[in-house]
């Protein structure tokens, strides 16, 4: 394909190539479209760089150490098996090159995508500048996602800290990690690095994973417990100093007293949309601190100019809901058919911990709360014969089902490769099947799908009484 000519408008500007953007702008140059793509980090974004991809490679290095580490349990002895940390960083890089598929900046042009690599800012509505070029593109599209947010605790930016970012591609493993936050990311690190020999703290000012199923959660903390990892949720952070030989986090619990000392600090304390120095004022484009401001067709407040990803106001923070939105916005901005509206039911999350934490739909309580009669039933994990023969009993399987139909509600799975039994649950709900329908579903023997097979089932038994 020929390469894009600078000096024509484009037909589309998307500003941001993580996840959403690339989409946006790859579908849209399929379909014959002028496009432009401005991009002042890498190619990819953080799911692909510094986030998703790598990290659940780090998920699999830390697995296999710890399979190669208890691997007489399977009638199998290994000398005793070390971690090189150079080599995982090797492979680390080695992942994300191979599913960028090489050099992502000659990808992009090799499609005939204008590339920018500089940051782009709105000088007006119909108007972005980029190195140094004023573009006045037909149809923009902004997929700027988010960046780490940092908490006002005293000392801790003079203390110093690191993000995920620095995170995936740590020169060396420190003695000691200290873990700030109790979402996703923390206690997917925390596991991580444990595994990896790190003794690990994580403070969290709240409960551990706030919005999951308590009973899941509370299994998960106990392997987490069980590896190592020093769990202090409750605890209101006050202040970071430097110390002989590291770092101290100083906390507190109601009247009690936490102190965690360590070598390094990941701050993992949530995200925010990455929109300072983007000219939405400047635009017309309406925005708040929660992201860009979007109605059902992802259209900002400009009717030229769309948002996805994780820089649009309650978007779900998820690489498969940015790639679903960008594929709408490309429909509705170029085919000339009737657009689609965004629908998010039945959206599955993950957690790759080990065993993995996911879910679909609504919680018992979040059902309750929308007023609901519910039903729910709970089926450990250990009682299958894949649980079994591959010695991984930790979890458990629930299904939330309105109580009159029967309709499933939600489901949450903690198991082995947890993530892959969620398809199904995703499109019960979306359809708002009935959970007999997952019990009249043959499941193959023996895999851990059987989990779902068998809480459905009995979810579809009479109540007692």
């Amino acid at each position: 394909m020929a390469a894009a000519d600078p000096s024509a408008a484009p037909d589309l500007l998307v500003i941001g190539a993580g996840a959403a953007g690339s989409t946006v702008a790859f579908e849209a140059a399929a379909r014959g479209a002028r496009v432009a793509l401005a991009e002042r980090w890498k190619v990819g974004g953080t799911c692909l760089n510094a986030g998703c991809d790598p990290t659940k490679t780090l998920v699999r290095s830390a697995e296999v150490l710890r399979l190669a580490r208890t691997a007489d349990r399977f009638g199998i002895t290994v000398a005793a098996a070390t971690a090189d940390w150079p080599a995982v960083r090797v492979r680390v890089a080695a992942v994300i090159d191979a599913i960028r598929g090489g050099d992502g900046d000659r990808n992009v042009r090799d499609a005939g995508i204008d590339l920018i690599k500089d940051h782009a800012r709105f000088r007006a509505p119909h108007e972005v500048e980029a190195a140094g070029r004023l573009l006045r593109p037909e149809r923009i599209v902004v997929a700027v996602g988010a960046r780490p947010t940092v908490p006002e605790v005293p000392g801790l930016q003079e203390a110093g800290y690191i993000t995920n970012v620095e995170a995936v591609d740590l020169p060396a493993l420190p003695r000691r990690l200290a873990i700030l936050g109790g979402g996703v990311v923390a206690v997917e690190f925390a596991q991580i690095f444990a595994r990896f020999g790190v003794a690990v703290t994580l403070l969290a000012r709240g409960p551990l994973l706030r919005g999951e199923e308590p009973e899941l959660v509370a299994a998960l903390t106990e392997v987490l417990g069980r590896e190592g990892v020093r769990l202090e949720t409750g605890a209101r952070l006050e202040r970071v100093e430097r110390v002989a030989g590291g770092k101290a986090i100083r906390a507190r619990r109601g009247p009690e007293a936490i102190v965690c000392e360590a070598d390094e600090i990941l701050l993992a304390t949530g995200r925010g949309p990455a929109l300072e120095d983007l000219g939405l004022d400047a635009a017309g484009i309406a925005h708040q601190a929660e992201g860009i401001v979007v109605d059902a067709e992802m259209k900002t407040s400009q009717p030229h100019v769309w948002a996805v990803g994780d820089a649009v106001a309650g978007s779900l923070p998820f690489t498969h809901v940015a790639d679903y939105q960008a594929r709408l916005v490309v429909h509705n901005a170029l085919s000339g058919e009737r657009p689609l509206e965004a629908g998010y039911e039945g959206v599955p999350w993950a957690i790759f911990t080990d065993p993995e934490l996911g879910h679909v739909g609504q919680t018992e309580a979040g059902a309750r709360a929308a007023g609901f009669e519910v039903r729910t039933a709970v089926v450990p994990i250990r009682g299958l014969a894949r649980a079994v023969t591959s010695d991984e009993p930790d979890g458990m399987v629930k299904l939330v089902a309105e109580r009159t139909t029967g309709r499933l509600l939600g489901g949450h799975v903690l198991s082995a490769r947890g993530g892959e039994v969620l398809g199904e649950i995703a499109l019960a709900v979306r359809l708002k099947l009935p959970a007999t329908a997952l019990a009249h579903t043959l499941h193959a023997y023996p895999t851990f799908s059987e989990g779902v097979f068998w809480t459905a089932v009995e979810l579809g038994k009479p109540e007692a009484g």
